[in-house]
């Protein structure tokens, strides 16, 4: 476990944030890993002309440093992110 986030929801996400940086995953440096709760499916980060759930989600806001880039992950569980741009 790395600070409040479990390791399944963490490997997932340094695994993608490796891949898209041509890096590898020992070379995948997280920032910022912690619980987030947001009001609806958009995850604190909604993309414009889409709908979302109106309901608590819960999950992680991972933040990982891959080779020249920072990448902000939002997470609902294991294996389902998405990055905030």
């Amino acid at each position: 476990m790395t600070g409040a986030c479990p390791d399944d929801i963490l490997a997932p996400v340094v695994a993608d944030a490796a891949a898209r940086a041509g890096v590898s995953t020992s070379d995948v440096r997280v920032v910022s890993a912690t619980e987030a709760q947001w009001p609806d499916g958009g995850l604190g980060c909604p993309q414009p002309g889409m709908l979302y759930t109106q309901s608590l989600v819960d999950g992680y806001r991972i933040v990982v440093r891959a080779g020249d880039r920072e990448l902000d992950y939002r997470v609902r569980g294991p294996g389902r992110f998405r990055i905030c741009e």
